[in-house]
């Protein structure tokens, strides 16, 4: 249930991310237990149907695009765009 929680967090921040102070104080967990969550969440992001990645940039967890996949989805949204 944590795991949805923090992935929702993590979503809802987008670009500012997360201190792992921050995962600790909203999930009301150890920094032990935040670390754990934080690592549980990246390992299923790993899986290779999964688009995003969690990446640990300035002190802050975020949720970012794989590369593998960023040339894709710019492709297809020029395409949307094309069609609109």
């Amino acid at each position: 249930m944590k795991i949805g929680v923090l992935e929702g967090l993590l979503f809802v921040t987008g670009d500012d991310g997360l201190s792992l102070e921050d995962v600790v104080k909203l999930l009301e967990v150890s920094k032990d237990e935040a670390l754990k969550l934080l690592e549980q969440y990246k390992k299923s992001l790993e899986f290779e149907n999964r688009g995003l990645k969690l990446v640990y940039l300035g002190n802050k967890y975020k949720l970012t695009t794989k590369e593998e996949i960023k040339k894709e989805i710019e492709q297809e949204t020029k395409e949307l765009k094309k069609e609109t």
